[in-house]
């Protein structure tokens, strides 16, 4: 009972739309063109792909990302040159979660036709109903990192009662699946790029199994550049704290995973170093808002003596000089108040000043 409880939890906040932290250090990598283009032929391996260079993708912007009934949007939209001069959308959805969706080839099928007909309609009329007008093509990919088993409807033919007796003559798509579970650790460590790392320890949930993962593509990743390496460290910190209570936690379990070597060094050094430089800088800024919130308060009982020396204040203007947090609403306040003949005189001005 208690374990249904977790699954349902976890169903509720991932539909709710709020990212796991695994999606964090996915969402990052594939945005890159290079680094997309490599999770297409490495993961995906269409024959159509295999052909593509870098220069042949471009990452579209947020806008054109259209929503399922549920709400949800698309992860990424990339826009693609096939061929020459043919287009192509290649869409991505990163069902980075503990459960099957069974309905992601619905939820594929409105990010489609949605898609479609936002570029038909913001194609001119005269173009689009030209001879030789057609719609770009559609390619959707799901990114599954689940335990469970990926037993959902890979087509839509499939999703339809009956779909199968009507052959061409019914409306059918289907989605490239990439299942983590299937892919063997052997062949995700033939190449070293952030992604393969990543995937690499996602594989791992449990912690001493999660601790191996991590130390094997630290040695790994030191051959990379310097802004890959922070890429990695970043995720591997997401996932920490989302499995330990707080950035001490996270120390100590670092602190467990390393022994004496001088690789061992080196990897603690690594990551302790980020969550205390983290934590220091945490501090820093809680002391700097205290001092903010000392000084919007002195500026508050500023401007309240200056108003009671000119009559009664009464508690709502009270409140709303109490409740202003902007040091620079309140230092114009405080002019107003010093300069102000009457209560009132002041509380329309800061009326009309908004």
């Amino acid at each position: 009972m208690e374990k249904t409880h977790q699954l349902n939890e976890t169903q509720r906040k991932e539909s709710s739309g709020i990212s796991t932290p695994h999606d964090r250090g996915y969402k990052k990598s594939l945005s890159r063109p290079g680094e997309f283009l490599h999770f297409l032929k490495k993961y995906v391996r269409a024959d159509w792909m295999m052909e593509l260079e870098e220069s042949d993708l471009s990452l579209c912007d947020k806008e054109m990302l259209e929503r399922d009934y549920e709400g949800k949007e698309a992860d990424l939209l990339y826009r693609v040159r096939v061929s020459g001069s043919r287009e192509v959308y290649i869409f991505i959805l990163q069902e980075l979660q503990s459960y099957v969706d069974y309905t992601m080839i619905f939820r594929i099928l409105l990010y489609v036709v949605n898609t479609l007909a936002k570029y038909f309609l913001d194609t001119d009329k005269k173009e689009r109903e030209r001879v030789g007008f057609r719609l770009p093509s559609m390619v959707p990919i799901v990114f599954y990192n689940g335990q469970e088993r990926w037993t959902a409807a890979r087509s839509l033919e499939e999703y339809q009662g009956g779909g199968d007796l009507f052959g061409k003559h019914i409306l059918n798509l289907e989605y490239y699946l990439v299942d983590l579970a299937d892919i063997e650790e052997e062949y995700i460590l033939s190449t070293n790029r952030v992604l393969d790392n990543i995937m690499y320890c996602d594989k791992y949930r449990k912690r001493l199994e999660l601790a191996g993962a991590v130390r094997t593509a630290y040695v790994r990743i030191r051959e990379l550049g310097l802004q890959e390496q922070e890429e990695f460290r970043n995720w591997v910190k997401y996932i920490l704290l989302s499995v330990c209570d707080n950035s001490e936690a996270v120390v100590d379990e670092i602190l467990n995973w390393a022994g004496n070597g001088e690789d061992d060094m080196a990897f603690e050094y690594t990551f302790v170093r980020v969550f205390k430089e983290e934590r220091a800088k945490e501090r820093e800024e809680g002391r700097e808002e205290g001092r903010e919130e000392g000084r919007a308060e002195a500026r508050v009982e500023d401007i309240l003596e200056l108003l009671g020396e000119n009559g009664f204040v009464p508690d709502d203007l009270k409140k709303r000089i109490s409740d202003q947090k902007d040091m620079g609403t309140l230092k114009d306040w405080h002019k107003m108040a010093a300069k102000a003949r009457s209560v009132e005189e002041f509380k329309q001005q800061i009326s009309v000043s908004g």
